[in-house]
């Protein structure tokens, strides 16, 4: 699988770059318009790629996207449950990195862990559905990035670790503090480790 930047690709860049310009000068209404658009953008040159779960993957990525820009607290579980199914359908889709038990599987255990150490005081005042998310979620991200390694190219390997990156600064702007960057740099690295997933498989 060699990357491929299709038109759509191209549009999904552009527009990422008027989303990060819509965060910085508080534009909400662009912002609620782009967010979703951007994904779907990248996902439309999937749709005939290399593996259909990578197609609904970015899917669920979207819906993903609509649940966490909803300003509700129930709204997170929802969301954190779309993109969940979509790190599953992303490691199944990584067929040119098979599954096996490697030495390299170590940082990625000891990423899981050192995060949900650190999310601990956090998340253990969220409801019961929360903690095991989150759980569940650390450990699904962590195989995902785990098998791209596996696979041997670059880009689909800086696409699972942008991803690991974005959702730590998600994580850690909820459950422990938020910093006046968190929202620019969770989807900066969002954009770049979905877009980069996607061209490896367009």
């Amino acid at each position: 699988m060699s990357p491929k930047l299709s038109p759509a690709h191209g549009m999904a860049i552009a527009a990422s770059a008027i989303y990060m310009l819509a965060i910085v000068q508080e534009w909400t209404t662009v912002k609620y318009l782009l967010k979703p658009t951007v994904t779907l953008l990248i996902a439309y040159p999937t749709r005939l790629g290399s593996s259909s779960g990578i197609f609904w993957g970015l899917l669920f990525s979207t819906l993903g996207d609509i649940c966490l820009m909803i300003p509700r607290e129930d709204m997170f579980v929802p969301g954190l449950l779309s993109f969940l199914v979509a790190h599953v359908l992303y490691v199944a889709s990584f067929r040119n990195a098979p599954l096996r038990v490697s030495w390299t599987a170590i940082p990625f255990g000891a990423y899981a862990a050192a995060m949900m150490t650190a999310l601990y005081p956090g998340v253990i005042k969220e409801d019961v559905a929360v903690q095991v998310g989150v759980v569940v979620y650390m450990l699904v991200i962590s195989l995902m990035a785990y098998r791209a390694s596996l696979s041997g190219n670059a880009v689909l390997v800086a696409g699972t670790l942008l991803f690991c990156v974005s959702d730590s600064i998600l994580a850690w702007d909820k459950f422990l503090h938020s910093y006046a960057w968190c929202e620019l740099g969770i989807m900066l690295t969002y954009y770049a480790a979905q877009l980069c997933i996607a061209i490896v498989h367009t």
